[in-house]
């Protein structure tokens, strides 16, 4: 049965530009009724964390003891990501110690599945050609470092309105299944963004069924604009009924995981505990609809009852 779950950024950005702790956002997050989450090391890699210092596996512990204490599941996490096509990229160490500390983050919470994204040879006349044999290249030892950690590895659909007339390789279906059947590892899979698929108007029922059993994790998510994203479902564009169709029509029972940053960004502290409650409310409306036939509609017409 799919869960609701979301992503620690729901609570990370503060109105006066300050991050939120994580293990702050994992109490929030319990006491509003959360059970599942995803650890967003992305967020903590790009931000000044204890993910830099020293002793980060401590920190890593420290939210694994507070997450069993509210008896809360990490099942998914995000990766630290950058262009490994660029090779005049800067710092490419650094950058790698970020991906490594997010697998081995992802071990010490138990994560099953880590979203980390593909890259783009921009610098290339075939460009899907070419991002596709970089990241054969490069994603070969992150699956065998992840799988010393007991994480699989499942990569994100992405989108390029933002970056039209360039586009960016994996923002169909059709390249990410081709990319992931590739690299023919039972632990690497799919990671499916509503968001992006519908910024890009992709017809996400015969996306996810080209996906298939192939989709490990999600990232749900609504916008109004491409520069007004990652909001909560209803306060933008999408079609969360063709979305929970596509769900079904794939028999998907994973977790349904919020990715929403700005939902409360602008939200005073002394409002974050409702806001939690009520995402968690909408959360739990949308798997009803995933749940009922016709998507919580009556199968037949609503009649008058006449005494």
């Amino acid at each position: 049965m799919m869960r609701l779950s979301t992503s620690t950024c729901i609570y990370f950005n503060r109105p006066d530009g300050s991050k939120a702790s994580i293990i702050d956002c994992v109490r929030a997050c319990a006491q509003a009724g959360y059970r599942v989450m995803d650890m967003n090391f992305h967020d903590c890699a790009v931000f000044k964390t204890p993910l830099w210092d020293d002793d980060w596996e401590s920190w890593v512990h420290r939210i694994k003891e507070t997450a069993d204490l509210h008896s809360v599941e990490f099942s998914q996490a995000h990766s630290h990501f950058y262009n490994y096509c660029d090779s005049l990229v800067l710092h490419k160490d650094v950058l790698d110690e970020k991906i490594r500390r997010g697998i081995v983050g992802s071990g010490i919470l138990g994560v099953k599945w880590l979203v980390i994204h593909a890259a783009t040879d921009w610098n290339s006349a075939t460009l899907v050609k070419s991002s596709k044999a970089k990241a054969l290249e490069y994603f070969k030892p992150i699956i065998d470092l992840a799988a010393e950690h007991q994480v699989g590895l499942a990569i994100e659909n992405l989108w390029e309105l933002n970056i039209s007339p360039l586009r960016r390789y994996t923002t169909t279906s059709e390249e990410l299944v081709d990319l992931v059947d590739s690299l023919g590892s039972g632990r690497v899979g799919i990671c499916w963004d509503f968001e992006h698929a519908d910024i890009m108007r992709q017809n996400q029922k015969l996306a996810l069924q080209l996906v298939g059993p192939r989709l490990k994790a999600t990232h749900v998510s609504d916008s109004t604009s491409k520069t007004h994203d990652h909001v909560l479902p209803f306060e933008g564009n999408t079609n969360w009924d063709e979305v929970m169709d596509a769900l079904s029509s794939i028999d998907y029972d994973g977790d349904f995981c919020f990715e929403i940053h700005r939902y409360t960004m602008n939200t005073p502290d002394a409002l974050i505990p409702s806001a939690l409650k009520h995402s968690v409310e909408v959360g739990n409306y949308l798997l009803g609809l995933h749940r009922q036939p016709n998507h919580g509609f009556s199968q037949e017409p609503n009649q008058e009852i006449i005494r």
